[in-house]
């Protein structure tokens, strides 16, 4: 009798302990699907701050796509706003369609910005401090990347969006 108890109860807390996962599970896989960013009023809610010293000017997708050469079949939007080229200031934000392109666009974009780090070296070289600390980080199918005067300030934008 108390082996047949002790079987019972080690049923019902292994089904109790699996629905309590599943429960678990299910609420951390629908509140990372929940993020939906709009991105253009987070870019001009950026602009909008004086965290930059530049008039920052909106690019369009094909000069961008060109510019860090991604791949452009996995972006499903950009929005971007530049400075005139005398400062290092940038807004990026962009949609890939899947999330596990994030890690190669990531990558795209640290890359570009060592190759512009090094040009700025010799170029303008106030403006490496920006390069070397710019907000940088993605969100579910998002990558924000802000290159300011402030990244702190950024920062604190940013995460009222996300």
């Amino acid at each position: 009798m108390k082996n047949r108890m002790k079987k019972i109860f080690l049923i019902i807390f292994t089904i109790i302990l699996i629905i309590i996962i599943g429960i678990v599970v299910s609420i951390n896989v629908f509140k990372e699907n929940k993020i939906t960013l709009d991105m253009q009023k987070l870019a001009l809610d950026l602009i909008n701050q004086s965290i930059f010293e530049d008039d920052l000017s909106e690019i369009d997708r094909d000069s961008i796509v060109k510019k860090y050469n991604f791949p452009n079949d996995k972006i499903k939007n950009i929005i971007s706003y530049m400075g005139s080229g005398a400062t290092a200031e940038e807004i990026l934000l962009l949609e890939v369609f899947n999330r596990e392109d994030t890690g190669e666009i990531l990558n795209i974009i640290k890359e570009k910005l060592e190759e512009r780090k090094q040009d700025f070296q010799n170029y303008l070289p106030k403006e490496v401090f920006k390069l070397e600390n710019y907000y940088l980080k993605s969100v579910n199918n998002y990558i924000i990347l802000c290159i300011s005067n402030d990244e702190k300030q950024a920062e604190k934008i940013i995460n009222k969006y996300i």
